[in-house]
């Protein structure tokens, strides 16, 4: 394994590169380091105190002997296996999906196909959800259900859903078998089916939240069901583990890429941070990491209940397709953002453009180019465009993109997320404005024990006066 196979390229964040008055000073990272060694202290403390099970599972090979079993029976008895689950119940296995498989892993026929064909249902839209059920054979399909807590309020409406469906395709004896619960290992709504009506489950680690979940059963069934080697995606996580085990930030590139954001929106008010793969492959990976670092920091208060700012806002887009929608803005609106590229510097595929139009001077010169040679130069070119103009970048560089440096990337973005947490002082682990939200369509839809909510729903739709609706 080469631990130089991702690297964190941030010369664009600083005042030396862009500008006076522009970028970071390096002063300005020194006066953190103390900070960022109390932080690292604090970390390994809850690690210590069994804490972090995020951090710990990667490490915890004989928690995966269940998830390769189950995916191993999954490819041999099936051949869709559709995930029913939301947010962090999803998007991981997502970003894994797209990352390693092949871009039409689901056209291809099985022989070509290492797994089962893969589907994810994060959504509860009538019409795509619908639709998924009645294109694919209810007799060659297994439902994944994943919800940590059991409770996740779309996911039991969709369970609900397939397992009629199925009732009525394949009969009342046959139905369970087309179902695996990922779930907590000891409470919850899903848990307590699994167990009274025996369906087929994964448990979860207690205290393990969702968005951190992808190197759980979570990410990992639906992975190795595809036909995705999760071995070495593991063993990049402990390698990017073992480079983030120090305490110094110019020698840990998620305390660095953590501190240059914290760093970025107190010194220079840069209140977006702009999430830019070069590659479709590792678009599930911005939208991940999305959610992550959204969820995570996006706090009203901080650990001692006081008002915080809150931390930058993260915005997806993919080069090239964005850089020809959003980059205008990026280059000449609000300078307000940090733009972090994502680059593989080589792709597992060669795509030569025909020498056919050599004398033609409008295009001739790109005859016989590579079309990742020209990717990556548009990502270069545009790296420089912004750097040119003083905005604030940063590139991580994956040699390739492959199970291990997937493996590395998703963890040092989940530590960067915890480090973060820790300058911004809130805890990275709870979303108490997503709960509001529940609770309010818990009471809207009726659910027991939620009259209050439900009360004030109704309260507010009267209050409402509709005058400015056209």
């Amino acid at each position: 394994m080469n631990s130089d196979s991702v690297r964190f390229d941030f010369n664009n964040m600083l005042e030396a590169t862009l500008g006076r008055g522009r970028g970071l000073k390096i002063s300005d990272i020194d006066a953190l380091r103390k900070r960022a060694g109390e932080i690292h202290n604090a970390i390994q403390g809850m690690r210590r105190a069994g804490t972090t099970p995020f951090y710990d599972i990667i490490f915890q090979e004989k928690e995966m002997e269940p998830v390769q079993e189950a995916a191993g029976r999954i490819r041999e008895q099936w051949e869709n296996l559709v995930v029913l689950g939301v947010g962090g119940s999803a998007l991981g296995a997502r970003a894994l999906h797209l990352a390693l498989n092949d871009p039409l892993h689901n056209w291809l026929s099985s022989e070509k196909r290492a797994g089962v064909r893969l589907f994810i249902a994060d959504n509860i839209d009538p019409v795509s959800f619908g639709s998924l059920l009645g294109h694919l054979e209810p007799s060659r399909t297994i439902f994944n259900v994943i919800s940590r807590s059991g409770e996740t309020a779309e996911t039991l409406a969709q369970f609900s859903i397939a397992r009629e469906h199925l009732i009525r395709a394949l009969g009342p004896e046959r139905y369970k078998e087309h179902f695996l619960l990922t779930t907590d290992a000891q409470s919850g709504p899903l848990r307590r089916l699994a167990e009274r009506e025996g369906y087929s489950s994964l448990a979860l680690q207690g205290g393990l939240v969702g968005r951190y979940s992808v190197f759980s059963a979570v990410g990992l069934l639906p992975a190795a069901a595809s036909g995705i080697d999760v071995r070495p995606l593991l063993a990049g996580a402990r390698s990017m583990a073992d480079r983030c085990s120090v305490g110094d930030l110019w020698e840990n590139p998620a305390y660095m890429n953590g501190a240059l954001h914290y760093l970025s929106q107190r010194k220079r008010a840069k209140r977006i941070c702009v999430v830019m793969p070069y590659s479709d492959l590792l678009s599930g990976i911005a939208e991940w990491f999305c959610q992550l670092w959204a969820e995570s920091l996006g706090k009203g208060r901080d650990l001692r209940g006081k008002k915080v700012q809150g931390a930058q806002c993260p915005v997806r887009a993919l080069g090239i397709t964005d850089q020809h929608s959003q980059l205008q803005l990026y280059m000449e609106g609000l300078d307000d953002k940090v733009v972090d590229f994502i680059r593989p510097q080589r792709f597992s595929r060669s795509v030569s453009v025909p020498r056919a139009y050599e004398k033609d001077e409008d295009f001739g010169y790109l005859g016989g180019r590579e079309l990742s040679e020209l990717l990556l130069a548009e990502q270069q070119a545009t790296e420089m465009a912004l750097t040119k103009n003083g905005r604030m970048n940063s590139t991580i560089l994956l040699d390739s993109i492959t199970p291990d440096t997937i493996g590395q990337l998703l963890f040092m973005f989940e530590i960067q997320t915890v480090f973060a947490a820790g300058l911004y002082r809130v805890n990275p682990f709870d979303q108490p404005g997503v709960e509001m939200g529940k609770r309010l369509t818990y009471g809207m839809m009726g659910r027991r024990g939620y009259q209050k909510e439900r009360q004030e729903v109704f309260s507010w739709q009267r209050k409402k006066k509709p005058r400015f609706v056209l």
